[in-house]
C-alpha cells in the first residue's frame, strides 16, 4: 500500500475520523487525508501542540522514562490521537466528540509501521 493509501485507510476504518495527518515535529505536513469537514484546522492544532510534544519527549528523557508512544487530547469538538513514528515524525488523527478514541488508537498502531516504511 502506498504512503496515501495509508492514510486513506486510516479514515476509512475508523468511524467517526475528520482528519489524518503525518507531520514532523517542525511543524511540517508531509500527507494529510481528510475525511469529513471539520471546523476545527487539524494543521494548526498540530502545529500549536508540537512545542507541547517536544517538551513531553524531553520530560521523559530527563526521568529515563523511555520513549513516548502516544499522546491524546479529548476535548469539546472531538478528540486527537498522536502516534509517534520514527526520526521525529508522528501520525495524527482527529476525531468528531462521539467517536470511538480506541478505534483510532488501534488504527494508528496498527498502520505505524507501514507508514515508516513509506516515508523512509
Amino acid at each position: 500500500m502506498s504512503f496515501q493509501e495509508e492514510l486513506e485507510s486510516i479514515c476509512q476504518h475508523v468511524p467517526g475520523c475528520q482528519s489524518v495527518v503525518v507531520m514532523n515535529l517542525d511543524g511540517i505536513v508531509v500527507g494529510r487525508q481528510d475525511n469529513a469537514e471539520s471546523e476545527l484546522d487539524i494543521e494548526i492544532l498540530l502545529v500549536e501542540l508540537t512545542s507541547s510534544l517536544k517538551q513531553a519527549l524531553q520530560a521523559l528523557v530527563s526521568i529515563q522514562g523511555g520513549e513516548m508512544a502516544e499522546f491524546s487530547i479529548l476535548f469539546d469538538k472531538g478528540s486527537l490521537v498522536i502516534r509517534l513514528l520514527e526520526d521525529e515524525h508522528f501520525v495524527a488523527v482527529l476525531l468528531q466528540p462521539e467517536a470511538l478514541v480506541g478505534r483510532g488508537r488501534y488504527a494508528l498502531r496498527r498502520h505505524a509501521q507501514p507508514l515508516v516504511k513509506e516515508l523512509f
